[in-house]
């Protein structure tokens, strides 16, 4: 009985050293050797797989570009710096598309906003958007239960006071974010673009209405296009709108503001330098 075992225990072990040698063989006949480039393509790339490319991981994108020499869709989390590298290993010129960062069109946290039911629903964005407005009485606001925080691969985005914050260092522009709202609050700017100001809400409701659902909401009463001396604020559907190509960051609109709902940039550090910092800079954020 002890032989019988002892045999059939050689027997498997000479079947498997068998078919590992065969196994190896096999892999030095029929293994397809890897560009060098797609691995360093992939040292280059973010690495975060946040599909903006269009491809579902950084790898097929990298693979796309050297298999089939398609270097029409590039990197948009890595800016012009990555899209430089990539065109250094690819012994070509590429033309990355501009630095951009997400920011938020509302800026009314809990405290300011009414809620005309308690939502008792999933917590999530979407869910909320689907049930009634998730018992917001601002039928544009944002709902600030992170639908856009759970999407950023990047860790940009924190929530404070029911609202996100987008730390500008760390944001690729990827888009994740601007996908996952389901209310189309979340809009990417280019980094280079002179834009201090902006109209922190996207409520199309007029004054009174607006006023009663969100202390931050603009409120439709042209003040900031009286008091713009460049004719680069007008009013389109009760809401402010600024016209950056006009616009000469004066400021007005935001110091006369009543509600403050036009933000001014230049009260923080200035997000234009931030994305190439000399030395490692502190989060700075903006809603």
């Amino acid at each position: 009985m002890g032989t019988l075992v002892i045999i059939s225990v050689l027997a498997m072990v000479g079947l498997g050293a068998l078919f590992a040698f065969v196994l190896s063989l096999a892999d030095r006949k029929l293994r397809v050797e890897e560009d060098p480039r797609i691995e360093a393509l992939l040292e280059v790339l973010p690495g975060a797989n946040c599909a903006a490319c269009g491809f579902a991981s950084c790898r097929a994108l990298a693979e796309t570009m050297v298999e089939k020499r398609d270097t029409a869709q590039t990197c948009p989390a890595g800016g012009e710096g990555v899209a430089s590298q990539v065109g250094e290993i690819l012994g070509v010129e590429i033309e990355g598309a501009l630095s951009q960062y997400a920011r938020v069109g509302c800026g009314g946290a809990f405290s300011e906003r009414k809620q005309d039911a308690n939502y008792q629903g999933v917590q999530t964005c979407q869910a909320a958007h689907l049930i009634g407005g998730g018992g917001l009485a601002c039928f544009y606001g944002c709902f600030g239960f992170g639908d856009c925080k759970d999407a950023c691969p990047f860790d940009a985005i924190y929530m404070k006071e029911g609202l996100p914050l987008i730390d500008v260092v760390n944001c690729t522009g990827c888009g994740n974010c601007v996908t996952a709202c389901p209310r189309d609050l979340i809009s990417l700017a280019p980094i280079d673009d002179d834009q201090e100001h902006f109209v922190s809400c996207s409520n199309l409701d007029r004054g009174k209405e607006a006023r009663r659902v969100c202390k931050k909401a603009c409120i439709g009463c042209g003040l900031c296009v009286k008091v713009c001396p460049y004719d680069a604020v007008e009013m389109e559907n009760n809401l402010a709108k600024i016209d950056h190509r006009n616009c000469q960051e004066c400021g007005l609109c935001a110091t006369k503001c009543p509600t403050g709902a036009i933000i001014d940039l230049g009260a923080y550090q200035n997000w234009k330098k931030i994305r190439k910092p000399k030395e490692p800079a502190s989060p700075t954020t903006i809603s």
